[in-house]
Formats: structure tokens, sequence, C-alpha cells
């Protein structure tokens, strides 16, 4: 009933603004009308409300039928859920029973592992060697994984049979910090049950993932966590680490949508967006991940930078200005910070990273030891497209 319940909540979420123009525009004009306006205006009120509740309603009932007909465990509920999340997952009100995320870590058939004897059978050949993935906003753990023929940095970790990946779903639209801290729990609880001795444990994540991953160090630290000692490197892939211009732009247009009446519901749809959406904002993260970018940098953690641009030529003004049409590689790889990579690659747009063969490589590299903690540091690098 998972889909059926998101399509009824964005329905119902998309539906309220329209309502509400509606009755803002039409107002001022039966108030002008005076007394004789009013039959005419409790008719309309009584048809514009069947209308926009038969909209619901049948909203619901389509949600209905494509939920017998999509199995709630199928990647197309678990996009749906995903997509609910990350705009509205801080307030799904009497939706969240069917459409909340739990954070855990899934195997490759998007089911939940439980720890304790479960992670041996779900996740075959377990090493003390871990590769904490951490995916985007209104995303999944399957973000990682194959995609029109094209291997994910899951299928290439696979591979190395010294490393064992681990892939986290969760709810996007909670606040960053929030998240943050559940996931330092959640790692917390794996390296307690994990059944061989923990080595090394790695982070990477994928936009809103990688400031996931920096206020995870951080909470772990918080909470005296004893898994962070054991962190070696975090990787951050096409991360706004500054703010997400997209989101800057909402922020402008919602106040001001509030100038008049007429468009103050836009407003209050727009600003109906969740807090992990919010966090996206300025300011390095609108939720203060300047302090925790520099508490991992001072740390002796490594950390790896990489961004994309739409240009062919990375060094390209016009690519530095638009970045990878999300995030500019200026909020990727704040320099100042001294990160340990930092690589910006040329033609790829935000969600092609994920995929990009040289990304993939990237990140082997530096999270596959070659020969003991062997790793290549120091690499600036700047990638054309091929």
């Amino acid at each position: 009933m998972s889909l059926g319940g998101g399509v009824a909540l964005a329905a119902e979420r998309i539906v309220k603004p329209v309502e509400g123009m509606h009755h803002a525009i039409s107002r001022p004009w039966f108030r002008a009308l005076g007394p004789l306006g009013r039959p005419v205006r409790l008719m309309h009120d009584a048809i514009s409300g069947i209308v926009y509740t038969s909209i619901r309603g049948g909203a619901a009932a389509i949600g209905v039928s494509l939920a017998a007909r999509v199995s709630d465990s199928s990647p197309t509920a678990d996009t749906a859920r995903a997509v609910v999340n990350g705009f509205w997952g801080d307030a799904l009100g009497r939706y969240a029973s069917l459409m909340g995320t739990e954070m855990a870590i899934r195997d490759r058939n998007g089911e939940p592992v439980r720890m304790g004897p479960a992670p041996v059978a779900a996740l075959p050949d377990p090493t003390g060697r871990l590769v904490v993935l951490v995916h985007g906003l209104i995303k999944t753990e399957r973000c990682w994984q194959v995609r029109d023929n094209r291997p994910g940095l899951l299928e290439a970790l696979d591979r190395h049979p010294t490393v064992t990946p681990l892939s986290v779903r969760y709810n996007t639209g909670l606040p960053v910090a929030a998240n943050g801290a559940h996931l330092a729990s959640l790692i917390e609880a794996v390296r307690q049950d994990w059944p061989v001795p923990v080595e090394s444990i790695a982070l990477v994540g994928h936009s809103m993932g990688g400031l996931v991953t920096l206020e995870t160090c951080a909470a772990a630290r918080r909470a005296d966590h004893s898994w962070i000692d054991s962190v070696t490197d975090v990787v951050t892939i096409g991360s706004p680490h500054r703010g997400a211009p997209l989101e800057s732009l909402v922020r402008v247009a919602a106040r001001a949508l509030t100038i008049t009446a007429q468009t103050r519901p836009l407003a209050d749809f727009l600003e109906s967006r969740s807090r992990g959406i919010k966090d996206l904002g300025p300011g390095i993260g609108g939720f203060g991940a300047e302090h925790e970018l520099e508490a991992v940098a001072a740390s002796p953690i490594r950390t790896h930078f990489v961004a994309g641009v739409v240009t062919s030529n990375p060094g390209n003004p016009f690519g530095a200005l638009v970045g990878d049409l999300m995030v500019r590689p200026s909020s990727t790889t704040p320099r100042r910070l001294n990160p340990t990579n930092v690589v910006v690659l040329g033609g790829v747009h935000h969600f092609d990273l994920l995929h990009e063969p040289a990304v993939i490589e990237r990140v082997i590299q530096w999270l596959v030891p070659l020969s003991g903690d062997e790793r290549p540091v120091g690499d600036r690098h700047v990638v054309p497209s091929s």
C-alpha cells in the first residue's frame, strides 16, 4: 500500500496550494459583488469543493490500483517512497507508517539486513574492511548498482575480496544532522555484531549523502562511538558542501511569493519541502557543515572530493558557473579544507557521476589497498570527458 499512499500524499500536497490560490483569486471578486454575489459564491464554493475532493479521491483510487499491481518491495515502489521521503519525509503525517523509511543496511535485493547471524547469509564472505555507501536525495541504495548495463560502484567493490561494501537506505527528508546521528548509531551496531574484527571503515556519499557522511563522523565523535577510530577515508561525490544553487533559488522564490494573498499558497507549498532539502542551502550545507568538515579535515581521516561539470573542458568558466547542473565545483571541492584528493570531471551531469568509470576507478584506487595500507595520495586531477 506504500505506493498508493505515496500517490495520495503527493496529490494532497499538490492540490492544496492550487485550491488555496483558486480561493484567494476568487474571494475578492465575490466580496466586490456584495450580497448579490452570495448565491453565486455559495454555488462556486460547493462545486469547487466537490472538484478538489474528487481529485484527491481519484488520486487515492489510482494509488490503490497501482499498489495492487506493484509489489511493495519492488524497485518502483522503493523509488516512489524515496521521492516522497525526499520532499516531505520529515512531515509525512498519517502516511508515516506507509511511506516512512527506516535507516538500515540493505542487501542486493533491497531487503534490510539485521545484525547478528543475518549479515553472514545476506553479505557472503564478510571482511574486516567495510565501505559504507550513502545515497543522495530522493534516491535509494540501488543508485550504486548497475544501470543501463553500466556497472556501479557496488559491483566494482564486489570484485575486490579485501573489502565489504554496505549499502545504506534512509529517509532523505529528515535533517542531515538527524540522519548523521542515526547512521553513527547504525555503524556502531554493525561494528559490535560484525562476524570478523573490523580493521577499517570508509564512507562514500553521493550528493546529500556526502553531507550525511561528514555529520556521521562528527556525531560518532560526540557520542564517543568506538568505530570512528577505525575510519580511514571519507569520499564525497557531487556533495554541496557550500550549498546547492537550486535550494537557494527555491528559498528566494518562497519568500517572494508571500507578497500577495494570491501567491501565498504557492509559497506555503514551497516552504513545505522537507528539512533535508532545506539543509542543502547556502553556508556549506544549511545545517552548518563547515564545522563538521573542518573537524574531519583536522583528523587523520583522508578526505576525497569528486566534482563534475557539464562542459567537456573542466576548466571552462561556464562549467565552473553551472557545475553539474545541481552543484558547482567550488561547493563540491572546498580546497581550503586541504582534502587529500580532488578530482573534477568534464562532460558529466550530477547523477552521471554515480556510473562514470573515471569516478569508480578513482574511488577504488583510494579505498582498496594495493598492498598493505598503500594508497595513492595527494591527487589533484582535472579529468576531461572521453
